[in-house]
């Protein structure tokens, strides 16, 4: 019989927490920023899906009519997330500077 020494556990145990914080922090939490006043300066699309530039990042359009709704050149609210390997998707959009806004004032 092999007797398991208790350095084998512990380092398996060490290992298997590491591996489970990993997988967490990149699949299982959900990110999310906010862009105040953000400008967006280009549009594009492919086939991988649609896309605006704003403040220097490039963020995924999931729904078409939204995108076509952006211009280019104007300032918006942006709200985006992301979680793992995956793009960053934009979930809100709002007009800067709008009273009308949900939560405006």
């Amino acid at each position: 019989m092999l007797k398991t020494h208790p350095f084998n556990w512990i380092a398996t145990l060490i290992f298997a927490v590491v591996v489970v914080v990993y997988l967490f922090s990149n699949y299982g939490l959900v990110r999310s920023e906010h862009l105040s006043e953000a400008t967006i300066t280009e549009k594009t699309h492919d086939e991988d899906g649609y896309y605006v530039m704003a403040d220097g990042q490039k963020l995924h359009v999931k729904d078409t009519s939204t995108w076509m709704l952006l211009k280019s050149d104007e300032t918006y609210n942006l709200t985006y997330e992301w979680y793992g390997m995956k793009k960053p998707y934009i979930t809100e959009v709002n007009q800067a500077h709008d009273d009308d806004q949900v939560g405006g004032h």
